[in-house]
């Protein structure tokens, strides 16, 4: 699993499970972002009516794109557990919006989407979850890289590093042919290709990558220096620079 990383919505998405919590109930988990989340809570009160707070907003929004993927009519109920008073300051306030890029009306510098293309056709490279030890290393070692993406045909499962495998090495009685699957983990955060530039700051605060992740599937890697890179590029002719 990835691990925790900062996130502006309140109420929701803590890193430990309550002892009322029965994940054995739940059919389905739907991934929604800060910006998702906020957009629809101002939708929710300008639109509808719904003065809700920001875990109103992620609510809905997850259980639209739910619906979109479920692709036929029936009923959702949505439980909406918050009032908007307390975001009065944050979320209903454009200059806040603006300042953590949650708003686009002003230029901003981009997307994870934007990065990706940036690089070029870059492979991704990836490794079964079935995949042994030691062709992972030897994976890890043609390809020049320190961190591999644990997948399930397309379904991203996490991440290996070298410090797993180093563990698992020197933890005494492993060998080079036992399953991967076992030491997925690693220091990474998933973002979506929508993600926006200004936000992976954050993200790399608590996370040394980010796998950037669309209906469920891998679709990019993005470091620390791939985002200096970006930043650094030369700007289109007109247009602003990164640092301007």
């Amino acid at each position: 699993m990835s691990i925790p990383f900062s996130y502006k919505v309140e109420g929701i998405g803590e890193d430990f499970f309550p002892s009322t919590m029965n994940l054995d109930i739940l059919d389905d988990i739907v991934r929604v972002d800060d910006k998702e989340c906020f957009l629809m809570t101002r939708d929710l009160t300008r639109l509808e009516g719904l003065f809700v707070g920001g875990s109103g907003g992620a609510a809905v929004a997850g259980a639209i794109k739910y619906a979109k993927a479920r692709n036929k009519k029936e009923k959702i109920l949505v439980f909406l557990c918050d009032a908007g008073q307390k975001y009065v300051s944050k979320i209903f306030n454009d200059d806040w919006m603006r300042e953590n890029g949650f708003l686009a009306e002003q230029p901003g510098l981009g997307t994870v989407r934007d990065l990706i293309a940036s690089a070029g056709n870059r492979k991704i490279v990836t490794a079964p979850a079935t995949a042994s030890v030691r062709e992972v290393i030897d994976t890890m070692k043609t390809e020049g890289i320190s961190q591999i993406p644990i997948v399930e045909g397309k379904k991203l499962r996490g991440m290996v590093a070298e410090v797993e495998l180093l563990r698992h090495l020197l933890s005494g009685g492993k060998t080079l042919d036992s399953s991967v699957e076992g030491l997925i983990g690693g220091d990474y955060a998933t973002v979506t290709p929508e993600t926006k530039i200004e936000l992976l700051q954050g993200v790399f605060a608590d996370a040394k990558v980010a796998v950037a992740v669309e209906k469920d599937e891998l679709v990019g890697i993005v470091t620390k220096i791939d985002l200096i890179e970006f930043l650094a590029r030369p700007a289109p002719p007109g247009a602003p620079a990164a640092n301007a």
